[in-house]
């Protein structure tokens, strides 16, 4: 009987393709039978249209090198690379392990965010890994939801793993590139390479990236895992970018109430501008989110300053742990009585966190049974006992009940809207019942009219009839300091600002490729869309050195010999 493989229909001459996993801008993954080593693999294939450059090809088996340098569990495992012709084209391939799991932007598209509890967990699995990268010198530069494949069921030990290192490079390196491959970077035409959603504001100006960078990304991971939404909205793709350089960061509980103050504080944190001001390194942010988790369930007790009255009796709460007895009867009576859609947490049995999760289940049939306990939105720290009222007497005399004739109060208060157009914004006064005091303009990289504050904020609570100061954008912007950056930088820098960049060059003692001047000058007022021209430094031409012939030496004319007179 002869064993052999059959090679017929394998690629590489190898794998059995069982299906497909993914497919991306440079590459299709596939599930694939490797007949080699008898696993089953997650086989990753360049594209064939990239994989006809020589460049292209080396840049994408590079990814695999990078990889194979780090060794984590949280880290997918390289197995194998190279090359098998298709139809006379060159195709790259890499081999890796193959982890079950669907990546996190599918799985929170899909059932919804996670719970806090998962999402910090999450978070702290690619942390463990990013430490790992980072103790090697290597920056991802490319966490994201796409590239977090998660697994949340009750077998799971680990629950994440950090995926694609297309774009990871040495600590301090740019993001600098001619294609997404960053095959080759040209100072006249790089671009800066990103996923601009998750993009540090130091990789989208085209700044170095340290592990800093990968910080703000988890940042922005867990935000998305808490809210469902990537930190930053925009109307294109400029407006994100806008938003990651300039705007404050977002707060999860603004989205989503029941996120704990404390994963409030470590999202705000990762994603500051400043990279010195965010975590010091991986460790440190890992340590933060679990001791938010913890602070989020730590027993509290509590003095209500409000009275609850019932039937003229007043009561008094105590925030403290339930008994055995009173957790059933709280589950019992959540089974039973809620309604309310909400975040539901997972069970899990990994190591550490199946009791927090029990625990969280716990405390949300707490909030569903005892809705005393909803403070200001959040889901409720800690299981709650109520002291029940003493039972009222027959000289006792309840409180009047409110009748059909009872009159309803009108409010008398609103609050103000959200910032709009100003055209929405008007029309959303008026249903507020609220007025246009004034309207002054500001400069900004948002399109005219658009409301960039108010006075009062947002969200404030006035009394219907006020008056409302506006500023909104006037359809110019400020031409941003670029002396001194690279090209490229330059070129995000006006593009997020607003404008369309052009270049020249000119010959400087400054260093070569960096920016000399700029028109208009930086600080002036330019129309949105407007050109703005920097200039690039170039050195001075060698001059080529020409011989030098010597002067000729002049020839004496002789002198005519006197001839002796003839005799």
């Amino acid at each position: 009987m002869d064993d052999a493989v059959d090679t017929s229909g394998l690629v590489a001459g190898r794998f059995r393709v069982e299906g497909l996993l993914g497919s991306g801008g440079t590459a299709s993954v596939f599930r694939a039978y490797d007949t080699e080593t008898g696993r089953t693999v997650a086989l990753k294939l360049l594209h064939p249209h990239l994989s006809q450059s020589d460049l292209l090809r080396e840049a994408f088996l590079v990814e695999a090198q990078r990889a194979a340098r780090v060794r984590h569990p949280g880290i997918v495992a390289v197995l194998d690379t190279g090359t098998f012709e298709e139809h006379g084209i060159p195709i790259a391939w890499i081999a890796q392990e193959l982890v079950d799991g669907v990546t996190l932007s599918e799985r929170v598209r899909v059932e919804g965010p996670l719970s806090s509890a998962d999402a910090a967990a999450v978070a702290c699995d690619i942390l463990d890994a990013l430490a790992a990268a980072h103790a090697t010198g290597l920056v991802h530069r490319d966490v994201s939801p796409a590239n977090v494949l998660v697994r949340l069921d009750a077998a799971a030990g680990r629950r994440a793993t950090l995926l694609d290192f297309g774009l990871a490079d040495a600590a301090g390196a740019t993001a600098h590139g001619d294609d997404v491959l960053r095959s080759t970077v040209s100072p006249a035409s790089a671009g800066v390479v990103g996923n601009v959603e998750f993009a540090s504001p130091e990789q989208l100006s085209g700044r170095p990236v340290g592990p800093a960078g990968d910080l703000y990304q988890v940042g922005g991971l867990l935000h998305f895992a808490l809210t469902g939404r990537a930190p930053y909205a925009g109307a294109d793709r400029a407006a994100v970018i806008r938003a990651h350089l300039h705007a404050p960061p977002p707060v999860p509980s603004v989205a989503r109430r029941d996120v704990p103050a404390g994963l409030d504080r470590v999202v705000v944190r990762a994603l500051l501008k400043d990279p010195a001001a965010r975590f010091a390194d991986a460790a440190a942010m890992r340590d933060a989110t679990l001791a938010a988790v913890a602070a989020s369930r730590a027993p509290v007790v509590e003095e209500s300053s409000s009275v609850t009255r019932v039937l003229g009796v007043a009561t008094r709460r105590v925030v403290a742990p339930l008994s055995s007895a009173a957790e059933a009867a709280l589950a019992s009576s959540r089974s039973a009585a809620a309604s309310g859609p909400g975040p539901a947490a997972t069970e899990h049995r990994g190591p550490g966190w199946g009791a927090v999760v029990a625990l969280i289940a716990v405390l949300a049939a707490a909030a569903a049974a005892v809705p005393l306990v909803a403070g200001a939105g959040r889901a409720a720290p800690t299981p709650v006992a109520v002291e029940a009222p003493p039972s009222p007497t027959a000289t006792e005399v309840p409180e009047p009940l409110a009748t059909a004739a009872t009159p309803v109060p009108v409010a008398t208060t609103t609050a103000v809207p959200a910032l709009d157009t100003l055209d929405a914004f008007r029309a959303a006064l008026t249903g507020a019942g609220l007025q246009v005091a004034d309207i002054a303009q500001r400069d900004a990289p948002s399109p005219a009219g658009t409301v960039l504050s108010t006075e009062p904020a947002p969200g404030s609570v006035v009394p219907r009839g006020s008056s409302v100061r506006l500023v909104v954008a006037s359809g110019a912007n400020t031409v941003p300091e670029v002396g001194g950056m690279d090209a490229a930088a330059a070129a995000s820098a006006l593009r997020a600002a607003g404008f369309t960049p052009a270049q020249t060059t000119a010959v400087s003692s400054h260093p070569p490729g960096t920016v000399v001047a700029v028109e208009p000058a930086a600080g002036a007022s330019v129309r949105l869309g407007g050109t703005v021209t920097v200039t690039i430094a170039v050195s001075a031409p060698t001059p080529t050195p020409t011989a030098t012939m010597p002067a000729p030496t002049p020839i004496p004319t002789p002198t005519a010999t006197p001839t002796a007179p003839a005799r």
